[in-house]
């Protein structure tokens, strides 16, 4: 997928941001370093620790199935 020009964190710089927070950062702190809420330092964390560095990359925003076509 192309990554927006405007876009705070690529997957490479999810990939360090997490990192950072394994080593030891607070997620606050990390999330600051990176121009991010704390609330989406979290997320990136949550799908990381559910499956791991194919989760940091950005997902199709289309339907998977659509029933009526």
């Amino acid at each position: 997928m192309n990554v927006h020009e405007n876009a705070r964190l690529t997957p490479v710089g999810r990939a360090l941001m997490i990192d950072r927070i394994e080593r030891g950062w607070p997620v606050g702190r990390a999330a600051e370093a990176f121009g991010v809420s704390r609330r989406t330092a979290s997320k990136w964390l949550q799908r990381h620790r559910r499956g791991g560095e194919r989760r940091l990359h950005d997902r199709s925003s289309a339907p998977r199935r659509c029933p009526r076509k």
